[in-house]
This record gives structure tokens, C-alpha cells and sequence, in this order.
């Protein structure tokens, strides 16, 4: 009877509307179809990345492991809060994958325990972050840039490539009361490398490599009124100051423009205050915004939960019962680098993949708890791994899409396995216990 009744279960739950976080896109329309082995088998409306994301699953992971060998979940967390609970300075970390569900309850964690909580594993993850402490930003939804911008300048992103959708959802969708037709959108592509995104480009300027933050120095400078070396400029960006000089008039005449930036470009933080500023001076007599075309998962969604619990997007200290910030400290790679964490917990990341060589050596030689549904490489290293539910196809919950806004993440069948942020309040119950 039991069985009859998951069935049925299965069967009315077989459509589901979810939201995909394969890359920046997060494409909130995927219509999950399942089998009666709670399978996915179809997804409806899905790119390639999409369906490959969704074709990973995690059923062959077994509930709990203590270094290697079957264990309880009663067990994998009583063995974690012990890790954790004799560590000096715990590293908090992960949380790309992770719900922001999951992220309050592992900033929640990290202060318990006097922590360091970070979600970056390099420099350019970062970057927009501490540009936007410098130079601020005009920024806006990708909804209102779809309804609203007769101009959109993509620098150094290839979006066909790596958001095969973005265009489908947000660029070529011209029915509002502000652009009837694609036709009345111009889009320019600028960047180093020609690609899929410069043959769908209005105007495409090939720039040196390297060489983005000069370009928009120039760009900025003829925006802003200032003469210019002709010489120099095709010396220092490859361009000559002529094609600057009419993208600039075109960036002036648009009514709403906007910016999109990711790559080379989005892994600078000198690059994007540059964009942060050119928008700021176009803004003085236009309307000009500059999105990030944002990456896989929930980094936004990270960076949001850590900067409204604690006032830091990242790089956050809790050793003096305090939030410190610490960007050029307590980064997840620099801590490892320097070997100052002694235990580390990883949520919903595959952790070693993302870092340098350095920091994934100092990784393996410590104690890690790792919660995740993926059989990744980051499970079968830690020394307790649990294995969670997965948002947005075995449990709900929410993510951040790269403007902003909050989408939400559907179950499409239940599950054995605990959500991640249940498993996060267990093991800091078994903590509290023991003090």
C-alpha cells in the first residue's frame, strides 16, 4: 500500500516548474517530467547545460560516510560537531550550490563555532564585490533591461556559449510598450576572442588581449569630454580611437542602455569599477546600467546572505564573537594557502576543483566534513560526508539570480535524504549540547 501510494505520488508530481542554476542564467521556467524511479526524464525548456545538470544524480550516494566506511546520519553528525568542536579556527565554505536557506543556517554555524565563512576560491570571485565597495553601482533586474534597453554592450562575455539561453529569455524578447521589434535593440559585443556572441553582435570590437580595463579607461575618457592620443589609444587597446569615439556617441544617444559583463573582464576588480564608473558618467544625461552576466549556482545568493547577516559579503571572522572582514585574509584561499584552518566544512561545493594547486594540497592534509548530493570529489575525500538533498529537484528552497532577485526552487519528488540546512541545525544542536 505504501508503495501504491508513492507511486501515485510520483505520478501527480511527474511535471514540476523549477528553476535551473547549470550557469548565470537561472532560467526559472524547466518542466521537470520524472519516471516512477524518481528519475528525471525529461526537462522541458532546458539548454544543454541545463539538461546536463539536471541528468547528474546523486541516488547511488550512500546516506553518511566517517572516513570512507558506511555510517548513520545520527553518526556523520555527531562525528562532525566533534571535528568542529575541537577545531581552533574552522573554515566555513562552499555554499555556490547551496540554498539561501542553507546559507543562513551555515552563517548561523560559523558564529556558533567562532568560525571563518567565505564562498570565493579565487580572486575573480570576488572582484565584483569589493568594486562595488569602491565605486558603487547603477544596476537594475536583467527583466527590466529585457523590457527596456535599445542598447546592450556585452564586454568580453560569450553568452551563447556559456548562458546558451540568455539571449532567448533576455536579449531577443522585444514585446514591451518600450521596444516593439529586435531590430530596435543594438547590441555590441567587445572583446578579445572572436566568438559565437560577436556573430550575433550588431558591431563587433576586437580588442587586444588583456586589455579591458584600458579600453574602458578610453571609453570613460571620450565620455567624459577628455582629448586623446590617437596613437596611444591603437597602442594600448587595438582599436582606433575613431570606433571608441562613435561606440561612445551610441552609448549617449541610447535611451536605456545597458552593460553586460563576465570573462576576462568580470575576474578584474580594477576592470569592473572602470564599468561601475563609465555607466555612472553615462547616467548624467542617459539611463545606463551594468549587470554581471553571473555564473553557475547561488555565489549571489552567498555573497547577499553573508552581507545581511553580518554586514561583509565575504571573508567573514567570528573568532572574536564579532563579524570581522577580512578580503585579503580570511578568503577560503588564502586560509588554506597559509594553513591557518585547522577543520573544514564544505557546503554544496566541490571544493578541490575550484582552487590552485597550493590550496588544494593544504586542503587534503586537514579534516573535512563535506554536505552535498553530487558525487563529487570533495565527498569522497572528506572524512564525513553527508549526503543531502537537491534543491530545486528533491527539496525547495530559494537562489539569487547575478541581479538580484529571488527565485524560487520546486521539489519534484520527495526524498530520504535531509535538506542540507536540516542537516546545518543538527550538527549545531549536537555543538550546543556539548558546551
Amino acid at each position: 500500500m505504501a508503495a501504491q501510494l508513492r507511486l501515485a505520488k510520483l505520478f501527480s508530481m511527474a511535471n514540476t516548474l523549477t528553476t535551473c542554476t547549470a550557469c548565470g542564467s537561472t532560467c526559472d521556467d524547466i518542466q521537470l517530467q520524472i519516471d516512477t524511479q524518481a528519475h528525471v526524464m525529461r526537462t522541458d525548456n532546458a539548454c544543454e547545460l541545463g539538461q546536463r545538470w539536471f541528468a547528474t544524480e546523486g541516488d547511488t550516494l550512500p546516506p553518511a560516510t566517517i572516513r570512507g566506511q558506511p555510517a548513520t546520519l545520527e553518526q556523520a553528525v555527531h562525528h562532525a560537531a566533534q571535528l568542529l568542536d575541537e577545531a581552533k579556527l574552522p573554515l566555513v565554505t562552499g555554499l555556490k550550490q547551496a540554498t539561501i536557506e542553507a546559507i543562513r543556517e551555515a552563517t548561523a554555524l560559523a558564529d556558533a563555532l567562532g568560525a571563518c565563512i567565505d564562498w570565493t576560491t579565487s580572486a575573480g570571485d570576488a572582484a565584483a564585490m569589493l568594486a562595488l565597495q569602491t565605486a558603487g553601482a547603477v544596476t537594475a533586474t536583467i527583466g527590466e533591461v529585457a523590457q527596456r534597453a535599445d542598447m546592450v554592450v556585452v564586454w568580453q562575455a560569450n553568452l551563447t556559449a556559456t548562458h546558451p539561453r540568455y539571449h532567448e529569455r533576455y536579449l531577443d524578447k522585444c514585446t514591451s510598450p518600450w521596444i516593439d521589434t529586435p531590430e530596435q535593440r543594438t547590441l555590441v559585443w567587445v572583446g578579445s576572442e572572436l566568438c559565437e556572441e560577436s556573430e550575433k553582435a550588431s558591431h563587433a570590437i576586437l580588442i587586444k588581449p588583456n586589455s579591458s580595463f584600458e579600453s574602458l579607461l578610453v571609453l570613460r575618457a571620450i565620455v567624459s569630454g577628455v582629448e586623446l592620443d590617437a596613437e596611444a589609444v591603437v597602442e594600448q587597446t587595438g582599436v582606433s580611437l575613431d570606433v571608441w569615439q562613435d561606440l561612445a556617441n551610441q552609448m549617449k544617444s541610447a535611451r536605456y542602455g545597458a552593460v553586460v559583463h563576465a570573462g576576462e573582464l568580470g575576474a578584474s576588480r580594477e576592470s569592473v569599477i572602470e564599468v561601475a564608473r563609465l555607466v555612472a558618467e553615462l547616467t548624467a544625461t542617459t539611463r545606463w546600467v551594468a549587470l554581471p552576466a553571473g555564473s553557475a549556482g547561488n555565489s549571489s545568493g552567498a555573497a547577499s546572505v553573508l552581507a545581511w547577516q553580518t554586514g561583509f559579503p565575504l571573508a567573514v571572522n567570528f573568532a572574536q564573537r564579532v563579524p570581522s572582514f577580512g578580503p585579503d585574509e580570511w578568503t577560503t584561499r588564502r586560509m588554506l594557502a597559509r594553513g591557518e584552518a585547522d577543520t573544514v566544512l564544505v557546503v554544496a561545493s566541490d571544493l578541490p576543483s575550484q582552487l590552485d594547486s597550493s590550496a588544494a594540497e593544504a586542503l587534503a592534509a586537514l579534516p573535512m566534513i563535506a554536505l552535498d548530493w553530487q558525487p563529487t570529489a570533495t565527498l569522497k575525500a572528506a572524512e564525513v560526508a553527508i549526503r543531502v538533498a537537491r534543491p530545486g529537484v528533491e527539496c525547495a528552497g530559494t537562489t539569487q539570480r547575478s541581479d538580484g532577485m529571488m527565485l524560487p526552487l520546486r521539489a519534484a519528488w520527495d526524498t530520504d535524504s535531509p535538506t542540507c540546512e536540516a542537516v546545518l541545525r543538527a550538527i549545531a544542536t549536537n555543538l550546543a549540547a556539548r558546551s
